[in-house]
C-alpha cells in the first residue's frame, strides 16, 4: 500500500541520516581485551552463588561434607569441559550471540530461533531476576537485622533499582561496563581470598569443628539413601555458581583479536574460579558444622561473623558487590542475543539497531531489562533457578552436540582451537543427565511452562519468520522507536 511504501521510504531516510552522522559503516566497537575478557567471565561467574549455594549443595547430599566438595569440584570440571567446546566454536564462528550463532551454524535457523525465543524471554531474564532479588535481600538485611522479616516490596524495589542502574550503564557505555566488571572482579577475589585465608588459619590452629568436618567427610549415614536424581538437584545448585563461563561468547564482535583472546580468557577464567570455589568451601567447613550451614540464609555471612567477629559486616558487603558484578556482566552480554537474532530477522527489526551516540544495542538492552523486571514478580527463587537450569542445560546439550555435528558437516571450517572430540561427547552425556535427573526427583510446574514455551517456538517461527507475517502498524512502530532511541542498523559480516 501507499502507506507502507511511505513508511519504508521514511525508514530508509532515517537509517541513512543516522548512519551518515557517524560513518558509512556503523558497527559495534572492539573495546574488550584479554584483561576485560577474563573480568567478564570470572566477574559473571562469581555472583551470589559461592556465598549462598553451598547450602543448597550440602542439602542435596544429606549434609555430606566430602560429597559436597566432590560436587563443587565436579561442577568446575563440567564447566571447564563445556567451556573448551565453546572455545572451538567461538574461535571459528566469530559472531556475537553465543549459542544462537552456533546453533544457527550447526542446525539452521529454526534451532537458532528457538534458542533466541527461549533465552531472550525465559533463561537469561529468569537468571537475572533471581540474582537481583538475592541482592535486594542482602541489601535490605542491613536495615532488618537479627532475622527480622524483610518486606517483600522493599526487597524487590531495591532489586529493580539495581537492574535499572546497570541497564543505564550498559546502554550508555560498553567501556564503562567492562571497567566496572574489572574493578568488581578484583573485589570478589579479594573477598574470597579473605575467606580462604581465614579458613586456613582456623585449620592451622586446630579448630575442632574444621578437624571434625574434614576427618569425617564421608560419613556412611550421610551417604545412605542418596540417589542419582537427588544428586542432580545438588549439581543444579553448584552449577548455578559457575554460570557465566560462556558469557564472553555473546560479545565476540566487541572483543579485540577474538581468535586469540576469546579462548585464552576462557581457559584462564574457568579453572581459576574453580580453584577459588573449592578452597572457599573448605574454608566454610573449617569454621561451621554442616548443621549450622544448613540453617544459614547466607553461609558467607554466618562464616564472617563467626571468624571475623566485629569485621563480619565485610561479608554482606562482599556478597552485594559480587552480585552487582555478576548482574552487570549478564547485562553486558545478554543484550547481544536479541540484537544478533534480530539482525537475521528472528526478532523485531528494532532490536537489531545500535545507539548512534553510544554504540550499544540499546533497544535489546531495554527489552532484556523489561522482561527481567517482570520475572521479579514471583516470590520463588528455587522456581526461577529450576526454570533457568532446565532450559540452560537443554541448550548447552544442543550446542555441545553441535561441535560434533559441525565436525561432520563442515570438516574444512577453520578451527584455530580444536577440542578433543571425546570432550563434547562427555559433556553431552552429562548435560542429558542434568536435564532428566531433576525432573525425576522433583518436577516443578515452572519447568512444564518452560517446556511448553519452547514447543511453541516452531509455530512462532513459521508465522513470523517463514511466512513473514507482520503485525499491523509494526513498520510505523519501528520508525517511531528508531527516532525515539536514536538508533540505526549495524553492518556485519553475514
Amino acid at each position: 500500500s501507499d502507506n507502507v511504501a511511505e513508511d519504508e521510504l521514511v525508514f530508509s531516510e532515517i537509517t541513512r541520516e543516522n548512519t551518515s552522522e557517524v560513518n558509512e559503516q556503523f558497527e559495534l566497537k572492539r573495546t574488550i581485551g584479554l584483561a576485560g575478557g577474563i573480568a567478564v567471565i570470572s566477574g559473571t561467574m562469581v555472583g551470589s552463588g559461592i556465598f549462598v549455594s553451598p547450602v543448597g549443595v550440602l542439602s542435596g547430599v544429606n549434609g555430606s561434607v566430602g560429597l559436597s566438595l566432590v560436587i563443587w569440584a565436579a561442577c568446575g570440571v563440567i564447566s571447564s569441559l563445556a567451556s573448551l567446546c565453546y572455545c572451538e566454536l567461538g574461535s571459528s564462528i566469530r559472531e556475537s550471540g553465543g549459542e544462537y550463532a552456533y546453533l544457527n551454524k550447526a542446525y539452521g535457523p529454526i534451532a537458532a530461533f528457538i534458542f533466541s525465543w527461549t533465552s531472550s524471554v525465559v533463561t537469561r531474564t529468569a537468571g537475572n531476576a533471581a540474582t537481583a532479588v538475592t541482592f535486594g535481600s542482602y541489601f535490605v538485611e542491613a536495615f532488618f537485622p537479627g532475622g527480622c522479616t524483610q518486606p517483600d516490596v522493599i526487597v524487590k524495589l531495591t532489586a529493580a533499582v539495581l537492574i535499572l542502574t546497570l541497564a543505564v550503564i550498559n546502554y550508555v557505555s560498553v567501556t564503562a561496563s567492562a571497567r566496572l566488571m574489572q574493578i568488581l572482579a578484583i573485589a570478589k577475589f579479594v573477598a574470597m581470598g579473605v575467606i580462604i585465608v581465614g579458613g586456613l588459619v582456623r585449620l592451622g590452629q586446630g579448630d575442632p569443628v574444621g578437624i571434625s568436618n574434614l576427618s569425617n567427610a564421608f560419613r556412611p549415614q550421610d551417604l545412605a539413601g542418596l540417589g542419582f536424581s537427588q544428586i542432580g538437584l545438588a549439581f543444579y545448585q553448584g552449577l548455578w555458581s559457575y554460570e557465566g563461563w560462556n558469557n564472553l561468547n555473546y560479545i565476540t564482535e566487541e572483543v579485540k583479536n577474538p581468535k586469540k583472546n576469546l579462548p585464552l580468557s576462557i581457559v584462564i577464567s574457568v579453572p581459576l574460579v574453580t580453584g577459588f570455589y573449592i578452597l572457599v568451601n573448605i574454608a566454610y567447613f573449617a569454621a561451621l558444622t554442616p548443621a549450622e550451614m544448613l540453617t544459614s540464609q547466607a553461609v558467607a555471612v554466618t562464616w564472617g561473623y563467626r571468624v571475623l567477629g566485629a569485621a563480619g559486616w565485610i561479608m554482606p558487603l562482599s556478597v552485594c558487590l559480587s552480585i552487582i558484578g555478576a548482574l552487570n556482566g549478564s547485562f553486558l552480554t545478554g543484550g547481544r542475543l536479541p540484537f544478533v537474532a534480530a539482525r537475521r530477522g528472528h526478532l523485531p527489526q528494532i532490536l537489531a539497531m545500535a545507539q548512534v551516540k553510544f554504540y550499544s544495542p540499546g533497544p535489546a538492552i531495554i527489552l532484556t531489562t523489561v522482561i527481567t523486571l517482570i520475572f521479579m514478580i514471583p516470590n520463588d527463587f528455587d522456581a526461577l533457578l529450576n526454570a533457568f537450569s532446565f532450559t540452560a542445560w537443554l541448550f548447552y546439550a544442543s550446542v555441545t552436540a553441535g561441535v560434533i555435528v559441525l565436525r561432520i558437516t563442515h570438516p574444512d571450517m577453520p578451527r584455530p582451537y580444536k577440542v578433543p572430540i571425546v570432550i563434547p561427547a562427555v559433556v553431552l552425556v552429562i548435560a542429558i543427565y542434568l536435564i532428566v535427573a531433576p525432573l525425576v526427583e522433583s518436577p516443578d510446574i515452572i519447568i512444564l511452562y518452560a517446556a511448553i514455551f519452547i514447543m511453541c517456538a516452531p509455530f512462532a517461527y513459521y508465522i513470523f519468520v517463514h511466512k513473514q507475517v507482520t503485525p499491523p502498524g509494526m513498520d510505523r512502530m519501528t520508525i517511531f522507536l528508531q527516532q525515539l532511541f536514536d538508533v540505526t542498523p549495524t553492518d556485519w559480516d553475514k
